[in-house]
């Protein structure tokens, strides 16, 4: 049983509130050891253990007092005046900090915290008593893995896809069907038949939240469960309830012209009003559904606040002199992406500090201030967020990038040859990739930069660099604003309608047999000077080809620009994105319902491409007339 029984909702409060607030004082401290003499930092750190102090006490949470108590004591003298700051007293108070949200993970799963560490508390008790002598040990900087990729669904795409000509809402798949995939072991909870599993996304029509599937990382079930609350802006909630109240106004008039109708009075007058309400209600929804967006909506500040004390811990331990600048820390982005987001940032800045700027030896030698300068920042451009992680250090060498990519195994020698600079630079992404020769515990074993690539590309987003040696490296990180709702293009193979997402798109085109030519033995498309290789959908999803392909799309990922070869397209829609409960299959980003009813198959073109490894492309027959085919 809970040791908080009746008082979960208290504990909830205080955890979130003291969460904030300790976060506040990590930060404060990382710039009070720059501006020790800053009094008012001082006072702010102090209010704020203060405060956590008081709601630990009505917990009743002694030992988590009495280290916030001994905490207190010794902010109150240093700004008293009676004490001064230095690197042993500052790394007392980070391993108190770090030792007090450690309490309140214990508190969080329901228990009283046990006794901070008696070698912690000592340290506190000699600071005070000014006989810190012995520099504590430094405290390790936070290590985050990045979650690993989701399970291989992709034997059950075939299964899911065809399956989808089964239900009843859901138009009939070509005649060929797709080709018949292998038994997939799957979780007991997991529907089994791919009639199961298409019933299964139909029965979670009308229970799906939007933005459900917002971020499709596949993680199982036992996992730690996120954290689910949000803070909404009450502005924001009283424009919901302004747009509710008049779209119940409009529903009633709605409601009094169907009345009219049905008694007969069907005249200019009566059919104009009710075009009226019509056009009221669907300006009002739209207005609802982005209120209603908006309080999803939250700072990226509050992701933020935990990086400075990171960094500066790492910086630290590394012997180095970092400072790691934010900016646009009021820019707003989906609160679902903020948890996944977390430790690909972590990596980024873990990157920098240890991979990407110099010790300040090496900087003198260079003639750069001793001092490094990472940053962090965030900003919106149209309907994308941008996030950009950039120091100052030593930058990266596209041709020393290659030969270590080449002594590894990991490219060939042909490949080496063609790269640019940015497929260069881009090497650093592949699994098993490291520039440095001796692992260490920070980095240096090849793996958390693909990670990180891969859980971008999994929020709809692409991750880019650029680095130039001897002045720096950024990261630029592109995503959407929102998950919840995803703009499509609807596509055709046959008569199934597929989506494909919208900001991939930058046009249709015809693709007539005559334009189309082979280069080594792929099908390619010339479009304005540049050979485009074509993908038809049916090659991707696995498909019969049944008949030639009419339209290509012209597509473009982080990684490609290439053009899908589709029988037809039915228009754009903006998707309301929902999940197959419990696994996401390789290649299907989500489902998403239509207007009329059909379910549709979001497709994840990232991991159809990548799935096709070296075997991209189909012959130029695939775009012949059959008897011209047959001839070729």
């Amino acid at each position: 049983m809970s040791d908080f029984a009746g008082m979960e909702d208290l504990l909830q409060d205080f955890l979130v509130e003291a969460t904030d607030l300790l976060s506040g004082v990590d930060n404060k401290l990382v710039e009070l050891e720059k501006n020790p003499q800053d009094v008012g930092l001082l006072n702010d750190i102090f209010r704020g253990f203060h405060t956590i102090k008081g709601g630990a006490g009505f917990l009743n949470a002694t030992e988590l007092v009495t280290l916030c108590h001994l905490t207190e004591n010794l902010f109150d003298k240093l700004r008293n005046g009676e004490m001064t700051i230095s690197k042993e007293i500052m790394d007392v108070i980070l391993a108190a900090t770090a030792a007090v949200r450690e309490m309140f993970a214990q508190l969080e799963s329901g228990v009283q915290p046990a006794p901070a560490d008696a070698g912690l508390l000592a340290d506190l008790k000699a600071a005070l008593a000014g006989e810190l002598v012995k520099a504590p040990a430094p405290v390790p900087a936070t290590a985050s893995a990045v979650p690993a990729a989701g399970p291989d669904w992709d034997k059950l795409f075939g299964a899911v896809a065809g399956a989808a000509a089964a239900g009843s809402a859901v138009p009939s798949a070509p005649t060929s069907g797709p080709i018949s995939a292998p038994a997939a072991t799957v979780p007991d909870a997991t529907p089994q038949t791919p009639e199961q599993i298409i019933q299964h996304a139909i029965g979670r029509r009308a229970s799906d939240k939007p933005g459900a599937m917002a971020a499709p990382t596949g993680r199982r079930a036992d996992e730690k469960a996120r954290d689910t609350t949000i803070r909404v802006d009450t502005a924001r909630l009283d424009q919901v309830l302004n747009l509710s109240g008049e779209i119940g106004l409009t529903k009633n008039r709605l409601n009094a012209l169907r009345s009219d109708i049905i008694n007969g009075r069907t005249d200019t007058d009566t059919l104009h009003a009710l075009d009226q309400a019509v056009s009221q209600l669907d300006l009002l929804v739209s207005d609802l559904q982005n209120a209603v967006m908006k309080t999803r909506m939250q700072p990226i500040g509050r992701l933020f606040q935990k990086y400075p004390r990171i960094a500066r811990d790492l910086a630290r331990n590394l012997g180095k002199d970092v400072e790691l600048v934010l900016v646009g820390e009021e820019t707003e982005i989906d609160k679902t992406m903020i948890e996944d987001l977390s430790d690909p940032i972590i990596h980024l800045i873990r990157n920098a500090v240890d991979h990407g700027v110099e010790s300040p030896a090496e900087r003198r030698a260079a003639g750069k201030p001793e001092k490094s300068e990472v940053r962090l920042e965030a900003r919106q451009e149209g309907d994308h967020i941008v996030l950009i992680v950039a120091d100052d250090g030593k930058g990266m060498n596209p041709e020393k990038l290659r030969a270590k990519a080449l002594e590894k195994g990991l490219i060939t020698d042909e490949e080496a040859n063609t790269m640019d600079e940015r497929q260069s630079l881009a090497l650093v992404f592949l699994p098993g990739f490291s520039t440095k020769d001796v692992a260490s515990d920070v980095s240096g074993r090849g793996v958390g930069m693909d990670v990180v690539k891969t859980n971008i590309q999994k929020l709809n987003g692409s991750i880019d660099i650029r680095s130039e040696p001897g002045k720096g490296t950024t990261f630029i990180i592109s995503l959407p604003l929102t998950l919840a709702i995803l703009p499509v293009l609807l596509v055709q193979l046959g008569e199934q309608p597929f989506a494909v997402p919208l900001s991939m798109v930058r046009e249709i085109l015809p693709v007539r047999a005559d334009e189309v030519q082979e280069v080594g033995g792929r099908a390619t498309m010339v479009v304005r000077g540049e050979v485009m290789p074509i993908y038809p959908i049916a090659h991707l999803l696995g498909w019969a080809q049944e008949r030639v392909p009419a339209y290509g799309v012209l597509m473009q990922t982080a990684e490609h620009t290439f053009i899908l070869a589709i029988d037809g397209f039915m228009g754009r829609e903006d998707a309301v994105i929902k999940s197959l409960e419990g696994f996401r299959p390789k290649g299907v980003a989500g489902v998403t319902t239509l207007s009329n009813g059909q379910i549709v198959l979001i497709l994840d073109m990232k991991e159809l491409l990548a799935d096709l490894g070296e075997q991209r492309g189909v012959p130029r027959s695939v775009f012949l007339p059959a008897e011209q085919a047959a001839a070729a």
